[in-house]
């Protein structure tokens, strides 16, 4: 019996450790398949929020490239408006210089003619009269510029006599334009 006992008893064991094993894998298998699904699952809700941060991310590049383009138009409008009001102000700045030595020069038409009109003095204007902000004794040479007279001395009065005068006409002229 000895023989057959082991005989028997040698599968037997044989048998019953392969059920075992069999049981302990299918449990282990059961096991590493729910974990599997598990992690599959959270791989696709990761994904799905990299597919959603992807999108933002790309609506937010869209919005961020149309804010600089407005911002782009926006300072070259600003330039733009900056080079007009540049401009404009330069160009009423010539205008009034204009203005002021032509004013001048009606004001110094005015005095030779007083002068050589009204030889008894009862009309006395100043000529060459300093206007502020312009150099002194300047006159227009036909382009509109200004330059300095020739005989700058030839027109100069003592500034006393010259206020004596002023004050003894009857009419009174202030060679300088109120601006």
């Amino acid at each position: 019996m000895n023989v057959l006992g082991i005989d028997v008893l040698i599968p037997a064991a044989a048998g019953l450790a392969g059920l075992l094993l069999g049981v302990l894998f299918a449990r282990t298998s059961r096991r590493d398949r729910r974990r599997v699904e598990e992690l599959e699952v959270r791989v696709a809700e990761r994904e799905a929020q990299i597919a959603q941060l992807a999108a933002s991310r790309a609506e937010i590049e869209a919005r961020l490239g149309t804010a600089e383009q407005e911002r782009d138009e926006v300072t070259e409008s600003l330039a733009g408006y900056q080079q007009e009001v540049v401009g404009h102000f330069s160009q009423t700045s010539d205008l009034l210089k204009e203005m002021t030595l032509q004013y001048r020069n009606i004001y110094e038409h005015l005095a030779q003619g007083a002068e050589t009109l009204c030889p008894d003095g009862t009309l006395a204007l100043e000529t060459h009269a300093p206007i502020e902000g312009l150099a002194p004794h300047s006159t227009s040479n036909g382009d509109g510029e200004a330059s300095a007279a020739a005989g700058a001395g030839a027109g100069d009065d003592d500034g006393e006599s010259a206020e004596a005068a002023r004050q003894e006409s009857p009419l009174q002229v202030d060679p300088r334009p109120e601006l």
